[in-house]
């Protein structure tokens, strides 16, 4: 039996950096949320770790974030995709190989991590997650802030509409591409042989945090891990707890895995 290991994705809104109005410096960190952060990844202790909105992964205008040595994790593979926006993965076992692919002003890591922008036509994301596994083989994660909900969730349009009409100019425009996007994601993915990595009684929403919006009425998943069936799914959840409401506007995602010794569906 091969021992599980545990994934866990996370956006870390903007970087850590201070949400405050009175303290837009880019070059500061928001140590509370910083300190938040390490003590809900500390009590999940992830195998690998994937951040979204890993802002200054490399070094860009002057300034570079080790956020290897920031959750203590010795191996990490990172990129930039616009201006100081950026993914980063970071692992307790050595990376033997990472891949970035670049859309316009987005990019993923080949482990896989992509971040789309919110408002990117859903088709295009569909396309987007297929360019960004088609062809590689092995066991595969497919993780991230997807910016789409799960056709398998229960959404009520009309809330999310009525919520979003407190901070979207555009709120039907909005909720209909999250909800067309998870549509069109996920088929694509199903089609590549990729499920939702996380159970059904852990899909709880993954934003907003208390951090943003004490008010859960446009609380939706759209954090997502997903996997191939060389994979073997031991548990997982989004999880919620008073750290990671004081950490980022987004709530991290855990899966407890095995990889196969064979595919599932080897005869």
């Amino acid at each position: 039996m091969h021992k599980s290991l545990r994934l866990v994705s996370f956006n870390i809104l903007e970087g850590f950096r201070p949400i405050s109005p009175s303290i837009r410096e880019r070059r500061l960190l928001d140590r509370a949320r910083v300190d938040a952060a390490r003590a809900v990844i500390a009590g999940l202790s992830p195998d690998i770790l994937v951040l979204n909105e890993a802002l200054f992964c490399r070094h860009f205008a002057g300034r570079a974030v080790d956020y290897g040595c920031l959750f203590d994790f010795p191996f990490q593979s990172v990129a930039l995709y616009d201006d100081a926006w950026g993914n980063a993965i970071l692992s307790r076992c050595p990376i033997v190989n990472s891949q970035e692919m670049r859309i316009y002003n987005r990019g993923g890591l080949v482990v896989a991590s992509y971040h789309p922008h919110p408002a990117r036509y859903p088709e295009n994301k569909a396309l987007d997650f297929t360019r960004l596994v088609e062809g590689v083989t092995g066991a595969i994660f497919v993780c991230g802030d997807l910016n789409c909900i799960s056709p398998q969730d229960h959404t009520n349009r009309g809330q999310l509409v009525e919520a979003f009409r407190n901070f979207s100019p555009n709120p039907e425009i909005a909720v209909d591409q999250f909800i067309e996007s998870g549509k069109r994601v996920f088929s694509a993915l199903a089609k590549l042989g990729f499920t939702d990595a996380v159970p059904a009684s852990g899909r709880r929403y993954s934003i907003p945090t208390d951090l943003i919006n004490p008010d859960k009425s446009s609380a939706m998943r759209i954090d997502h891990i997903l996997a191939n069936d060389a994979i073997e799914i031991v548990g997982g959840e989004v999880v919620q707890n008073a750290a990671s409401n004081r950490a980022s506007d987004h709530h991290p995602v855990v899966v407890e895995f095995r990889i196969r010794a064979e595919p599932a569906n080897a005869s």
